[in-house]
Formats: C-alpha cells, sequence, structure tokens
C-alpha cells in the first residue's frame, strides 16, 4: 500500500483489535531486531519506507538479522515470530499459495509449509486469485493444515471475491467455533497451524469481477516484463490499484479490517477457554521504555457542591462521575501522553470495565501486553470523596485483582524490568511482589520508583530487605508520616502546611526526610505538598545529575531544596490525579536527561494540568504541553554530609 495509507491502515487495524477487547501486536524487524509490538514512531518508520525493507520469510531471518536491516515478514515470517513470542494468532490479508503452473515449476510459497510444522492460526482472506486456489487447498491438505471458513458457507474465499470456486473442508458460524479448532489442535500438540477464510464483505465484493479482470491483465504485464518470484505479488497488487482506479485498494482495506475484527474476536475468544488469568501476548523484551507496575482502577470520583462532609446519615449535594484510574495505570497512561512508551504490568478481571481499561490503554499509548486478564475476577473499583474545594476526604477500595499481580509473575517478567529505563512500582501491590520488583531493579542495576499510594501502603518497600535498591519515591505528607514511624526513633509527626505555614515548616520536612534517606540508603525523595509545592531531598548535590539507568551515581553528601508552587493552578476541578502526572512529567524529564530543577518544573507543569480537569489524567495532557526548558524556582534548605 502506499503510504500515507499504509500507515493509517496499520492504525486503524490496531485500534479494530483492540476494541475487540485484544491486543495487537504489529510484527517487523528494526535494524535487525525482531519487534513483537511496534511504537506508533515505529509504524511511521517502516510506513515511510525511509529505509527500504526486505520481504523476510523464514529463509531470509539470518541476511536481514545479522546485517542489521529492516524487514517487514511475510505470513511464514510472522509465523515464525509469532510461535517463538508464544502469540497463537494474527492477522492478515491473504496467504501465499501455489503458483499457476507450480505443478511444472514447484513454485510454492513458504507460507504453506509453514502452516504444515508452526503451530499458530492464520485468520485470512483466503489465496490470492493470481495463484492456483484447487491446487493450494490441495497442497496445505497434503501439509496436514485444518482449513475453514468463517460463515455458513463452506466456499472458499479468494481475496476481493468471497467465492473462489472451491471449497474448504470446514465452516465455523462464530468466533467460539473458530476458537474451538486452535484451542483443540495446541491440546493434542499437533505441529501444525489452522487456517481461517474470512469471506470480504459484501459492500465491497461487488468490484470483485472487475478486479479479476484487471488482475488477468497485470498477470499478462508481468509475464512479459519478465517479473518471477516473490516480485510478483507486489507488482500485481500495485497495478491492480492503477488499473481499477484504487477500487482494488479500498477492497484490500475493507477485508484487512474485517480479518481483524474476526481475528479479534478468535482471540478472546480462545483466551477464555484456556480458562484462568490470561496475558495478551505482545511483549517486546527489548524495549527501552519505563515499565510500570501497579493498579489499573475503575475510579468513581464523588464530590460535594456545598457545605462539609457530615457523617451523620445525612444527604449531601455533590457530583458523581466515573473514569479508569489506578496510580500504576495514571502514571503509565501520562507518561505515553508525554511521549515516553511505557508497559504496563497490572490486573484487571473479566469484565466490560477490564476490557475498557485495556483498550484505552493501548489507544494511549500503553503497551498493556503485560496486564493480567482474571478470568471470572472483578476489576479493582475505588470512590473517592471530595470535598467542595476539590480536595479528597477518603476512599473506599476493592483492590482483590491486583493479587493476581504474583512475584513469580513478576519474576517471569525480568528481562523487561532489565531492560526499561525505569521501574514504576505503586503501593497497590502485595508485600513479596514489590520485594520481588526490588530485588530485580538491584540486581539489573535499574532505577525504582515508588509511588506510595497511601498511608498503609507507603511502607512497603522500606519492609523488604532490598530497601537501598528505591531510587526514588514520593510521598505526600501524609505518606512521609508513615514512613517516617518505621525509622527505630521516628520523629514527631509532621504538621500539615498551608501557604502561610510552608516556608517555616518546609526545614522540618526536609530534615525528617533526610534522616529517612540516610537510614534506608534510599536516593532521591520527592516530597508532594499540593498547592505548598514539592520538597527534594536526595543524595548528591542539587546540581548533580538525578540518577539514571546509564548513571547510578549520587555523589557525597545530602541535599534538599524547597520548590514552591509559583504558578497554581487557579481553577481547581479535582486534585485526583494530580500527584500521578506530577511523578510522570519529573519521570519524563529525568528520562530526557534533564537537571533537578528542569525535572521538578516538568512534573508541577503536568500537575497544574491535571487540576484543571475531573480526568485523573487530562486528555490534553501530551508532549508538546510541557515547557521541557524551563527551571523550576527553587530554596536550597539543607546541606549535609551523609
Amino acid at each position: 500500500m502506499p503510504y500515507p495509507t499504509n500507515l493509517s491502515m496499520a492504525r486503524d487495524v490496531e485500534s479494530i483489535i483492540r476494541s475487540g477487547g485484544a491486543t495487537p501486536a504489529t510484527i517487523a524487524i528494526i535494524e535487525g531486531r525482531v519487534h513483537v509490538g511496534l511504537t506508533d514512531a515505529q509504524l511511521e518508520e517502516l510506513a515511510e519506507m525511509k529505509k527500504p525493507a526486505i520481504k523476510t520469510s523464514r529463509r531470509d531471518f539470518p541476511y536481514v538479522v545479522a546485517n542489521k536491516l529492516n524487514g517487514g515478514t511475510t505470513v511464514s515470517g510472522t509465523m515464525v515470530v509469532s510461535h517463538m513470542a508464544g502469540v497463537e494468532m494474527f492477522v492478515t490479508g491473504g496467504i501465499g499459495g501455489v503458483h499457476r503452473g507450480g505443478e511444472v515449476s514447484m513454485d510454492v510459497s513458504a507460507d504453506l509449509t509453514e502452516l504444515g510444522r508452526t503451530p499458530v492460526c492464520v485468520v485470512c482472506a483466503g489465496v490470492k486469485s493470481i495463484l492456483d486456489i484447487g491446487l493450494t487447498l490441495e497442497y496445505l491438505e497434503t501439509q496436514g493444515v485444518c482449513v475453514a471458513t468463517f460463515g455458513e458457507s463452506k466456499a472458499f474465499p479468494a481475496f476481493y471475491t468471497p467465492n473462489s470456486g472451491f471449497t474448504a473442508p470446514y465452516c465455523v458460524g462464530s468466533y467460539g467455533q473458530a476458537a474451538g479448532l486452535v484451542h483443540a489442535s495446541g491440546e493434542m500438540g499437533l505441529a501444525g497451524g489452522v487456517l481461517i477464510g474470512v469471506p470480504i464483505p459484501d459492500a465491497e465484493a461487488a468490484g470483485g469481477e472487475k478486479i479479476e479482470g484487471a488482475i488477468r491483465t497485470a498477470l499478462e504485464e508481468a509475464k512479459e516484463k519478465g517479473i518471477v518470484g516473490r516480485e510478483v505479488t507486489p507488482y500485481i497488487l500495485g497495478r491492480l490499484n492503477e488499473l481499477t482506479g484504487g477500487e482494488s485498494l479500498r477492497a484490500n482495506l475493507a477485508l484487512v479490517k474485517n480479518n481483524a475484527k474476526v481475528g479479534a474476536g478468535i482471540a478472546v475468544e480462545l483466551a477464555t477457554m484456556k480458562g484462568g488469568s490470561y496475558v495478551p501476548s505482545v511483549e517486546d523484551v527489548h524495549s527501552s521504555g519505563p515499565v510500570v507496575v501497579g493498579g489499573s482502577i475503575f475510579d468513581f470520583v464523588v464530590r460535594l457542591t456545598e457545605g462539609q462532609i457530615n457523617l451523620n446519615g445525612g444527604t449531601h449535594g455533590g457530583t458523581l462521575q466515573s473514569s479508569h484510574g489506578g496510580v500504576g495505570r495514571n502514571v503509565a497512561c501520562a507518561l505515553a501522553r508525554l511521549g515516553q512508551g511505557p508497559r504496563l504490568v497490572s490486573a484487571v478481571g473479566e469484565d466490560r470495565e477490564g476490557r475498557d481499561i485495556v483498550r484505552e490503554g493501548g489507544e494511549a499509548g500503553i503497551d498493556t501486553g503485560m496486564v493480567l486478564v482474571e478470568k471470572g475476577g472483578s476489576t479493582a473499583t475505588y470512590t473517592a470523596v471530595l470535598d467542595s474545594g476539590g480536595d479528597c476526604k477518603f476512599g473506599v477500595g476493592d483492590m482483590g485483582v491486583h493479587a493476581a499481580v504474583t512475584p513469580d509473575y513478576v519474576k517471569g517478567k525480568e528481562e523487561h524490568f532489565g531492560s526499561g529505563s525505569i521501574v514504576v512500582c505503586d503501593g497497590n501491590l502485595g508485600q513479596m511482589t514489590i520485594h520481588t520488583i526490588l530485588e530485580i531493579c538491584k540486581n539489573k542495576n535499574t532505577p525504582f520508583f515508588f509511588e506510595p499510594t497511601d498511608i498503609r501502603k507507603a511502607v512497603k518497600p522500606l519492609l523488604s530487605p532490598n530497601h537501598s535498591a528505591m531510587t526514588y519515591c514520593s510521598p505526600n505528607l501524609n505518606e512521609l508520616n508513615s514512613m517516617l514511624s518505621t525509622l527505630p526513633n521516628p520523629p514527631a509527626p509532621l504538621p500539615s502546611l498551608t501557604l502561610s505555614t510552608a516556608a517555616e515548616n518546609v526545614q522540618l520536612i526536609a530534615s525528617a526526610a533526610s534522616t529517612l534517606l540516610s537510614h534506608y540508603k534510599l536516593g532521591v525523595v520527592l516530597v508532594t505538598l499540593s498547592e505548598c509545592g514539592v520538597v527534594l531531598v536526595r543524595r548528591g548535590s542539587h546540581t548533580s545529575p538525578l540518577p539514571t539507568k546509564q548513571n547510578m551515581e549520587y555523589g557525597a553528601g545530602i541535599s534538599a531544596v524547597w520548590y514552591p508552587c509559583t504558578s497554581p493552578c487557579t481553577s481547581v476541578v479535582s486534585v485526583s490525579g494530580a500527584g500521578d502526572c506530577l511523578s510522570a512529567g519529573f519521570i519524563s524529564g529525568v528520562l530526557k536527561g534533564l537537571d533537578q530543577a528542569g525535572a521538578v518544573s516538568a512534573g508541577m507543569q503536568a500537575a497544574k494540568i491535571s487540576c484543571g480537569v475531573s480526568a485523573a489524567v487530562p486528555d490534553i495532557l501530551e508532549e508538546g504541553c510541557i515547557d521541557w526548558e524551563h527551571q523550576a524556582e527553587g530554596q536550597v534548605i539543607l546541606v549535609a554530609d551523609n
């Protein structure tokens, strides 16, 4: 397909798959590295073809990988990679087959032999009519491939037409029946794949005869020009678009999108049949983006519109809004909007709320391939009660599903943690799971950023023998008090701050946080103080680089800087997501290589945007909204030896 049609098609297909409740993973080779799941930037790079991409079948992998080239995988190549990655099915336009005259030339597509030896289901619009469809079906039978059409008819489709004139051995009338073939094949340990032929939608099938005539013309041209082998199909498809005035391209787009819809439906049914928790297998172990581990929650926000909260059984006037939340999910979403390409490790229930969280996360740019879907479980819910000023007074949460993120599950993703630029963890996880993540980060030399979530959960990493692996943490004042209570000689609780008392009390906060930092050998404590700004206490000078995966050196001494909020939000709607956006902005600044004042500024800008809307992570938050060159104004309030 020509650019930019190919790019919009790829994006549309991924969106369709997400809407169907599955997770897309476009497969390609970029600079010799095989990717299962692409970022939008990578999709665009391949679509523009600024660097040529080699058509890559099984035979071509050694050459493409060894020479660090770009490659677009054929059906055969995609099956090879899918099987390696544990992906059991994929969708495509059509498969290759036996070329006309193949009984003499032996020109048989590697797609057919791959289907005979690799246990992956291929969902397609059948075989292109430029091939010998009868011989192709015979060859598939010889290879032991289970072939079925999707629908009530066994008529085998031929790409642009729903009926090639040949029949498949079987037909399946539902997603569940199709998934049953794949599941049974896997249970029996059969070596070959399953082929599901999906007829082109009726609305696009009407022009089939015109397109078939154009195919015959293009075939004659290819023969006259001496075009043979794997170059035939690209030539034919390109000429079809010209000969049909774009009609073949429109039909091509329609059938690919329809295949994506059907494939997503089959994938969801297959995952359900396998039972228990399942993870959409969309993993790029070599991605260097941040890994976020934590809660994905369906949030309800109750805000009073008059008076104060009275717990006397009376009715309060107010508003009720719902949205997707959870500290881990919020931070991941904000990081995605700020261009960081995060991967989310979380758990949701097998319900509408869970499907929506996964789908919208993918649409926002989060890699949701490691989100567990707990069979029979319910997605976590949280209700926050805000006063008329927008401050959260208390909350009620049902977080049981997060127990599915076990230490063993985390250990199975160790390579992801090792490849990540930073691991962000929230307090919704179990104590032993957090301990395991700290241990992995310590061994992999990966920065660990802890979001405490609430006062009860704030202490979890401090109870681990690996507490010194906590590079960053971002408690609010109440959470800091909770963390301080774990010290052998805990100080008196720090008092609440107001704008009028902040200046005289930030020194106490810095001193207490430095004691915590020294005792547990932490790296950076970022204390969030709402409208009073933040206090950043760290090992090393405030002018030293912040710790990153490339440089985990802190420097000597301890320093603390108070960054007052010099540009507050003038019309606060909700502060429920301000802390999460602040952390995401700060982390993005660190990953961009900003200094301390620059990273703090990025965090405070993101928090300000969040305060002005009801959603925890605003749709308007994006990389271009942040002035990355701005420096937060700070006051040095502590310089001490370790």
